[in-house]
């Protein structure tokens, strides 16, 4: 059988995208990563630009290359991303010494302020809570974990899900005028980069260099493994520093290095 034979005959093989006309607006959020990035595209590529919000969850806490890179797609894409703030904390540094501790298994602070309460504020603040409409396109796929796996193997990616329904907090009168859509639900990750090398674009250079996400970094609630991954990086080893002189300042110990578990509640949505 021809290679032309086998793909047509294997429709599956080629990732899934079916378009659905809607009169929302579109919320992308972008992190830099394939994932959210090759999403961005999709809507680029379906809807008109003045109905795209790209967002990014702003922790102060990336990659100065995944800063750069968001700069990168603004660039490319001509439509200004749209960034969240936790005013009482702006950057994870400032987060930690409002506290006085660093975050851990059982006290994910940095999730529910950065990912969660500012994120709410931010709909609220541009009208979401009252009559404006929209859509959030979520860049999640289902092959990314086990977890991911068993919770969403049974959707499609053309389904159209309450925020409510992902977000079990999520406010009546936010999940009135917003729902949400997983477009690259059953992609690969091949099938992201491709679509960000065939759009014309580059991906985040942090994947040339080992990674194999993209977030914060490192981030605080990730296992031992992958933080020293990061830590081992030449920023890595700044950011190290920096949380060794925290632990002198504020007298207290950052315990998830010695965890061997753990991720962001975001994260495993």
């Amino acid at each position: 059988m021809k290679a032309d034979e086998f793909s047509q005959k294997f429709d599956f093989a080629k990732p899934q995208f079916k378009h659905i006309e809607t009169d929302r607006e579109i919320i992308v959020p972008v992190s830099g990563g394939k994932d959210s990035t090759a999403t961005f595209i999709l809507a680029l590529q379906h809807f008109d630009k003045d109905k795209i919000i790209p967002l990014h969850y702003n922790t102060g806490w990336d990659h100065p290359k995944t800063y750069q890179y968001l700069d990168y797609i603004q660039e490319k894409s001509h439509i200004e991303i749209q960034k969240t703030i936790f005013e009482e904390a702006p950057s994870m540094p400032d987060l930690i010494r409002r506290v006085g501790a660093f975050p851990n298994r059982m006290a994910r602070w940095c999730t529910g302020r950065y990912k969660e309460t500012a994120t709410l504020r931010w709909y609220k603040k541009n009208g979401f809570y009252d009559n404006r409409k929209g859509q959030v396109w979520l860049g999640i796929r289902s092959d990314e974990s086990a977890f991911r796996r068993k919770k969403y193997g049974d959707n499609d990616s053309s389904d159209i899900h309450g925020f409510k329904e992902i977000y079990a907090s999520t406010p009546k009168s936010l999940d009135r005028n917003v729902n949400m859509r997983f477009p690259i639900l059953d992609w690969d990750t091949q099938d992201c980069f491709d679509l960000i090398k065939n759009y014309g674009w580059k991906h985040n250079p942090l994947y040339d260099e080992g990674s194999n996400r993209v977030g914060c970094y490192p981030c605080l609630l990730s296992s031992k493994k992958k933080q020293t991954e990061e830590f081992n990086t030449e920023f890595g080893q700044k950011q190290l520093k920096f949380i060794k002189n925290l632990e002198k300042e504020l007298g207290v110990k950052y315990e998830m290095y010695e965890e061997d578990q753990g991720s962001c509640e975001v994260c495993n949505i």
